[in-house]
C-alpha cells in the first residue's frame, strides 16, 4: 500500500544524479530491509523530488518500491527550495544512517557547511550543527577530517574507519598547532640566512655546537649517543676495522647532560626524542630523561633477526640480539599513528660504521613521528641512516652532526647515494 497525501507520480519519472548524491552506494541489506518494512506497513515517508523528477531524498525507499513492483509512488515536491535547503534535507535523512560511509558523511558535511558559509554571512560550525541536528563537536570532527581528505592526507584517506581518520586528524592538527607556536616564538633577525649546505651533515662536536645554536627549534631529535659501555674496547667483533669512537660512561653522560640542559634551545616547547641506550644504563637514563620529558618506560625494540648482535662474554652470557630506545616527548606532542614497539629485521650494516642502525628499522619507528612538518636533528649522526630514513618519510628538514671527520665524509657519501623520494 502507498500511504500519505502527497502527489502520485510514475515511479519511472524519478531519476538520480549519482555524482551529486550524498550516499554513493546503496547496500543490498538496506534495500531489503526497507522493502520488507514497506511491504509490511506501507510507505510512511514519501521520497523528496524536484519538479523535473530529480530525487533529493529517499533513494532507498524508491529502489525498494521498484523491487516490490510498484509502478506509482507518492512524492514530496521541493523545487522551490534553495540548493542549501535541498542538501540539508538529504543530510538530515542520511547523515546519521549507519549504511552511509564515513567518507560520504564527511563530504556531505563539508558541502553543506561551505554552501552555508557562501550564502549566509557569519555562518558558523555551531549553526551547521543546529541545522543538521548534531552536536557541534561531532560536526567539527567531520569537517576536520573532510579538510584533511581534501588536502590529500594519505593517512586519513587510507583509514578504514572514521575513528581512525578522526584520530589521525586530531593528532596532526595538534602537532601543527604546536609547530606554529614554536615558529612564531623564533626571534626575527636581520642577518642574511646561512647558505644551504650540499648535504645536511656538519663535522662538529654536538657539545660545542649546541651552546651557540640560535636557529629554529627542531621537533624530532634522534639520539644515538655512544652508549658509555666501552664498546670500542671489546676483545671481539670488528670495532677496530670501523674506526671506533670514544665510548666511556663519562662521555655518554656529558652528551646526555648537553641534551637536557639545552632542551628548550633544541625543541622549543614541543617535540619528540628517540633515545637509544644500553640496558646497563636503563634506570639512570630513564630517570634523567623523565626530569624533563614524558618518557614511555616500555622502550622501542630492534630485534636483529640475523642474530648478529654482540657477545661481550661468550663464557658467561648470551648473545645480545636486540637494541632499545626510549620514546620521549615534550609538550604532550602527539604521534602521527601508532606502530608496533618491536621491529624484527637484519642489521643491514653497510660496513661504514661500527654501530650503524638499520634504515628500515628506523623508518618503522619514525612513521609515528615524521611528516611533512618534521625538522629532525641527529646530534651524533654516524652513518646518517636516521637522516636518510626521515628524509624518505617526507621530513621537511634533517640535520646531522658528526665529530669524526672520516665518519662525516662517509655519511655524506651515503647521503648523496640515497634513494631519491
Amino acid at each position: 500500500m502507498l500511504s500519505g497525501e502527497h502527489e502520485i507520480v510514475s515511479i519511472d519519472f524519478i531519476w538520480v544524479d549519482r555524482d551529486k548524491r550524498v550516499r554513493k552506494v546503496l547496500t543490498e541489506e538496506a534495500i531489503a530491509e526497507k522493502a520488507e518494512s514497506i511491504e509490511r506497513i506501507g510507505l510512511i515517508h514519501a521520497p523528496v523530488v524536484r519538479r523535473d523528477g530529480k530525487l533529493i531524498a529517499g533513494e532507498t525507499r524508491w529502489v525498494a518500491c521498484q523491487r516490490l513492483g510498484y509502478t506509482q509512488i507518492p512524492v514530496q515536491w521541493v523545487d522551490e527550495l534553495e540548493e542549501d535547503e535541498l542538501l540539508a534535507i538529504e543530510l538530515e535523512e542520511n547523515i546519521k544512517r549507519i549504511d552511509l560511509s564515513w567518507q560520504d558523511q564527511c563530504d556531505a558535511m563539508r558541502k553543506f557547511h561551505e554552501l552555508k558559509i557562501n550564502t549566509h554571512e557569519g555562518w558558523t560550525q555551531a549553526m551547521t550543527a543546529e541545522a543538521i541536528g548534531l552536536m557541534q563537536n561531532t560536526v567539527s570532527e567531520y569537517l576536520s577530517v573532510a579538510k584533511a581528505i581534501s588536502q590529500g592526507d594519505k593517512r586519513v584517506i587510507a583509514a578504514k574507519e572514521f575513528s581512525t581518520a578522526k584520530g589521525v586528524t586530531r593528532r596532526q592538527n595538534a602537532r601543527r598547532a604546536q609547530d606554529e607556536l614554536v615558529l612564531l616564538s623564533v626571534k626575527d633577525t636581520d642577518a642574511a640566512p646561512a647558505p644551504k649546505p650540499e648535504t645536511p651533515i656538519i663535522t662538529t662536536s654536538f657539545l660545542e655546537w649546541v651552546e651557540t645554536y640560535e636557529g629554529t627549534p627542531f621537533n624530532l631529535i634522534h639520539c644515538d649517543f655512544p652508549y658509555g659501555i666501552n664498546a670500542n674496547k671489546f676483545a671481539q667483533g670488528s670495532a677496530d676495522s670501523y674506526g671506533g669512537y670514544e665510548d666511556t660512561p663519562e662521555h655518554y653522560w656529558a652528551l646526555v647532560q648537553g641534551l637536557l640542559s639545552n632542551r628548550e634551545r633544541l625543541l622549543g616547547t614541543s617535540g619528540h626524542i628517540i633515545f637509544w641506550f644500553s640496558m646497563q644504563h636503563y634506570h639512570p637514563t630513564l630517570e634523567a630523561l623523565r626530569e624533563h620529558f614524558w618518557v614511555d618506560a616500555y622502550p622501542l625494540v630492534w630485534h636483529k633477526s640475523d642474530n648478529k648482535g654482540t657477545l661481550p662474554d661468550p663464557e658467561r652470557g648470551p648473545r645480545r640480539v636486540y637494541e632499545v630506545a626510549f620514546l620521549a616527548s615534550l609538550g604532550d606532542r602527539k604521534i602521527i599513528a601508532p606502530v608496533s614497539n618491536v621491529f624484527s629485521g637484519p642489521t643491514q650494516k653497510s660496513g661504514e660504521h661500527m654501530s650503524e642502525k638499520s634504515e628500515d628499522m628506523l623508518k618503522h619507528f619514525m612513521k609515528m613521528l615524521v611528516d611533512e612538518n618534521t625538522r629532525m636533528l641527529d646530534p651524533t649522526c654516524g652513518s646518517a641512516s636516521a637522516l636518510r630514513a626521515a628524509h624518505s618519510l617526507g621530513a621537511a628538514s634533517v640535520l646531522g652532526l658528526e665529530i669524526n671527520p672520516e665518519f662525516a665524509d662517509l655519511a655524506r657519501r651515503a647521503w648523496n647515494g640515497r634513494s631519491k623520494v
